[in-house]
């Protein structure tokens, strides 16, 4: 996780809230290509195959909060 720039870190948080690339890029006012990119680069860095791997690596890590149960 050391290896995650602060943008990564914000990137993997809205990954781990299950949004899209594209709601992440209006969130952070980038292009969809860049929050591709962000998250490409994550899933290198991190050593995992999905987003939804990362997703979970980030609630373990306390990088984003667990989701409630409704």
């Amino acid at each position: 996780m050391n290896a995650l720039t602060d943008r990564e870190r914000e990137v993997l948080a809205l990954v781990a809230q299950g949004l899209s690339n594209q709601q992440i890029a209006d969130t952070l006012v980038i292009s969809e290509r860049t929050a591709r990119t962000h998250v490409s680069n994550i899933l290198s860095k991190l050593g995992v195959a999905s987003r939804t791997q990362a997703a979970l690596l980030a609630i373990r890590e306390g990088i984003a909060p667990a989701p409630r149960a409704s």
